[in-house]
């Protein structure tokens, strides 16, 4: 999806919006078409909402599939990355100005295909991909982003099998499945 700098940063102020109006017990936004005329906002598309504090981690939701329109994935992942990330306690309203926003807009994700964990690292090697890592009931993902903090292969599989409560010896084939897919992100910061 190709958006120009307004739109990221109509997309970003609606994040920071629903924070906001959460945070002050307000209604939640209803964005309308006049707000947001291209269809390209009311198609379905997998959203991911980051949130950061001062450079560190503080909340991180979102869709991998594309199962609402655009502008509602961001809302609501915005509140969850908010509120609801499990790893963290709630956004408190003194927090909410040195909350940095990044959107992470997903492609619908593709199955990779195989032989052996050396192939695997060898194809993921090249693109540095988002993964999600599938055995069985367990999953995990991580955005494209995470070979920024972890760019060898294997300990980047390593933490993402640990995500999914997976042992590492869980890389090997058969029964694992692996699908990527490719992330527009952008973030306040960058506005």
């Amino acid at each position: 999806m190709e958006l120009n700098e307004h739109e990221r940063f109509q997309l970003l102020q609606l994040a920071r919006e629903s924070i906001r109006r959460r945070l002050l017990d307000a209604h939640e936004l209803t964005p309308t078409r006049g707000e947001f005329p291209d269809d390209k906002f009311w198609q379905d598309q997998g959203v991911f909402v980051t949130l950061t504090e001062h450079g560190e981690l503080r909340g991180c939701i979102g869709t991998i599939m594309p199962v609402s329109p655009l502008i509602q994935a961001v809302a609501s992942n915005a509140i969850s990355a908010a509120f609801n990330d499990p790893r963290f306690e709630p956004v408190e309203e003194a927090e909410f100005a040195n909350l940095r926003i990044e959107l992470s807009l997903l492609s619908v994700p593709a199955e990779l295909a195989f032989s052996s964990l050396a192939d695997l690292e060898s194809k993921l090697a090249t693109t540095h991909p988002g993964v999600i890592l599938q055995r069985g009931v367990y999953q995990a993902t991580f955005l494209p982003q995470v070979w920024e903090q972890l760019p060898d292969v294997r300990a980047f599989l390593e933490a993402l099998c640990r995500k999914a409560g997976l042992r590492t010896e869980s890389l090997s084939p058969p029964g694992l499945r692996v699908f990527t897919y490719t992330a527009l992100a952008f973030s306040e910061d960058a506005q």
